[in-house]
Formats: structure tokens, C-alpha cells, sequence
């Protein structure tokens, strides 16, 4: 993640935290004024289906909407952890703001310093890693025949750890096929109904295998001809983890 804005639906910068310091390819209250019209546009011509997240070539902006305001995340990856982050700070600012943006009250920007403190914090749990969980889990995974494989840590689905060298055609598009496993968890997640394996070729060559340990999602890149091989492996490592 790289930093968030929050604006009132007329356009008027309230908020700004960055975590990347020195951030800034606009000037932010320009992008402020513009966003809001167009998002007030798309409102007007798509009512509540409008644009959610803008393609800005180094990065994404992720928009979620408020009762009084938008919030504008900025981040490296789509993914329905960086929304729900900003709707979830979106919301908690309007809880103890809301009433003076309703009633147009001027700010200063001083008054933000606790939500700066409140944003920080919720960004460093969304972000921490458990090093030592981790190591376990990676050190299993050595102890396995797997050698290629991608591991994301839940709840938020980081993708922690990547080794897809022994399979050359495959290792430049290690990060898509990780993004592309990632989406289709999050989207049943949206929907209620989370996937805890995934199965699917990937040409006529490979195996990709998505399997849960623990608190991780460990996508498996396999020859086709080691598919029972591998099943075998995978009860043996969760009953070695469990």
C-alpha cells in the first residue's frame, strides 16, 4: 500500500496518510477535485455500480465511499484486502468526524495527528508477518519433494514467500499465477463460500495445486505426471502440521 486521501463528496481534501514517504505524482488537492467529479459523474450514469478501483499505470486507486466522504487508497496490488482496508478507515473516520464534515466545519490539520497514529497502527497489523510461523512453514516445505511453490499468509492473502526457479518457462509469471490464485480465493470469500483447495492445469505440462495449512494458502506448481505423488505429500504435510 502506498498511502490514502480522504475527501468530501465536493471535492475538499480532509485527510491525507502516506506509508511510501514522499509519494506524489499530482498535486493532491487537484486529484481531489477531479476524482470527486468523476466519481459524481459515474454515480449519476451508473447509480451504486460505479468505478471501485482506477488503473493508474504504476498503481491502483482503490475508491470506496462513505455516508459524507470518498477514500481514495493508493497501492500497488487490486486485491479486496487494500478495500476493505480503506472502507474500514473510511468508516471509523466519519465515526469520529462525521459530524463536523456534515455541518461544513473547517479543519486543521493538527486535529488528525490521532487518526494519522489510528491508521499507521491498522496499517502495520494488516502488514505484519509472523517470521517465525514462516520459517516453520518454510522450512516444511523444504523438507517436501516441492520445490516451486508460493505461500500467502491469511487472513489478508499477502503472498510472503516465492521459490518457482526450477521451472524456467515458468518462473517470469511466478506473480501472475500467485494474483490469479489469490482472486479466486477473495472472490469466494466475498461471496461466503471460501475455497480451500484449487485444482487447474496450466498448459498441458503443469499442475497448479492451491492448498490450505494452517493460516497459510501454499500454491503448488507440479509436472502433471507427479499429481498423485503430490496429493500423497500434501496429507503428509498437514498431518505433520496439524
Amino acid at each position: 500500500m502506498i498511502g490514502i486521501n480522504i475527501i468530501t463528496k465536493e471535492g475538499l481534501l480532509l485527510f491525507s496518510h502516506f506509508f511510501i514517504p514522499a509519494f506524489s505524482d499530482v498535486d493532491e488537492d487537484l486529484r481531489a477535485g477531479l476524482m470527486t467529479a468523476v466519481l459524481n459523474a459515474m454515480k449519476e450514469t451508473q447509480g451504486d455500480k460505479g468505478i471501485k478501483v482506477i488503473d493508474q499505470g504504476g498503481y491502483f486507486v482503490h475508491i470506496v465511499e462513505g455516508k459524507l466522504t470518498y477514500g481514495l487508497l493508493f497501492s500497488q496490488e487490486n486485491a479486496q484486502t487494500e478495500y476493505r482496508f480503506a472502507d474500514s478507515i473510511v468508516k471509523r473516520f466519519e465515526a469520529l468526524f462525521g459530524d463536523r464534515v456534515a455541518n461544513q466545519v473547517s479543519f486543521v490539520e493538527t486535529e488528525f495527528t490521532e487518526f494519522s497514529k489510528y491508521v499507521k497502527t491498522e496499517y502495520n497489523k494488516l502488514m505484519q508477518i509472523d517470521v517465525v510461523a514462516l520459517s516453520e512453514m518454510i522450512a516444511t516445505m523444504n523438507s517436501s519433494f516441492f520445490t516451486d511453490y508460493i505461500i500467502l499468509e491469511k487472513p489478508n492473502l499477502h503472498q510472503v514467500f516465492t521459490t518457482t526457479s526450477s521451472y524456467p518457462d515458468i518462473h517470469p509469471y511466478a506473480n501472475q499465477i500467485g494474483t490469479m490464485c489469490k482472486n479466486l480465493v477473495e472472490s469466494s470469500i466475498e461471496i461466503g463460500q471460501e475455497v480451500t483447495q484449487i485444482q487447474f492445469n496450466l498448459g498441458g505440462k503443469y499442475l497448479v495445486i492451491v492448498e490450505r495449512f494452517r493460516k497459510y494458502l501454499v500454491i503448488l506448481i507440479i509436472l502433471r505426471k507427479d499429481h498423485e505423488k503430490a496429493l500423497k505429500e500434501i496429507l503428509r504435510i498437514r498431518n505433520k502440521i496439524t
